[in-house]
């Protein structure tokens, strides 16, 4: 059975979007955007405000390590109480303001980020909505037993300890290289190393605007009268062209980074 479950509704999915986006933030060195997210997380998640209380009926499940099955059943019955004695329109209204200023401040794509407790965090929402019919409401509780009665522990320190070796990495990256490579060339391979936790979403968006970079630098230098007169550069930059089109239908691989890679050096040479 389908169930359907809107997550931008869903106080713990917005908390984590946010948590998302400022960790790729921080691990890109974008400070301004940093600053923007940590407002919005102190503006909406300080103690004692609406979206920390519901914020923390999510979490006393998510948080909850294993358990014997009849305590899991009981702590739900109890956690759906908690859920529905908070200020729940007063909560949907602070939730649609969270929302606007996530569209306008940040970017509606924030919604996009990948989760990787998601279909848990989603479980648990469906599992609050109070329009579940009988079956549904059964079937939920049941996938939401299992969580609550599976040993987590490993998994989430695993989580942990992924999230520190991006960020030890991207900084060694950055001291290492930090001389021998193009400002373009460093974004491009962060954004790679990013890519592994965020589902490669922002460095989708980088390829895009780098490629349509990469294509008026090649047109500037197509029209330079000196190239035009060198057959061999012509054709190699026509060459490129077409590779940097190619891309538009080609899903994002380690080929494809590194091709980008090597036309980013190609340019900078043919400018020289």
């Amino acid at each position: 059975m389908k169930m359907k479950h809107n997550k931008k509704r869903n106080t713990a999915f917005l908390y984590e979007c946010l948590v998302k986006e400022l960790t790729k933030s921080v691990i890109r060195e974008q400070h301004k955007r940093k600053k923007e997210i940590l407002a919005i997380l102190k503006e909406f998640f300080y103690k004692g405000s609406l979206l920390k209380q519901d914020l923390e009926v999510y979490r006393s499940i998510l948080e909850c390590k294993k358990v014997p099955k009849g305590f899991a059943q009981r702590f739900l019955t109890e956690t759906l109480k908690d859920f529905h004695e908070l200020d729940r329109k007063g909560i949907f209204n602070t939730q649609t303001i969270l929302i606007k200023t996530i569209n306008e401040t940040l970017s509606p794509s924030s919604f996009a980020n990948f989760i990787s407790n998601y279909k848990d965090i989603a479980s648990i929402g469906t599992f609050f909505d109070s329009k579940l019919k009988a079956k549904a409401r059964l079937l939920i509780e049941a996938r939401l037993v299992q969580y609550l009665t599976k040993e987590k522990l490993i998994k989430e320190e695993m989580r942990h300890v992924d999230n520190l070796t991006y960020k030890t990495f991207v900084n060694k990256f950055n001291k290492t290289y930090e001389n021998s490579l193009r400002k373009e060339q460093k974004d491009l391979l962060t954004n790679y190393i990013v890519s592994f936790s965020d589902n490669g979403l922002g460095l989708k968006s980088f390829l895009n605007e780098e490629i349509s970079r990469l294509k008026e630098e090649i047109g500037v230098l197509t029209e330079n009268t000196k190239n035009a007169k060198n057959d061999v550069l012509s054709s190699k930059l026509g060459r490129v062209l077409t590779k940097l089109d190619s891309f538009s239908n080609t899903p994002i691989t380690e080929t494809v980074v590194k091709d980008v890679f090597y036309i980013q050096d190609l340019i900078e040479e043919v400018k020289k």
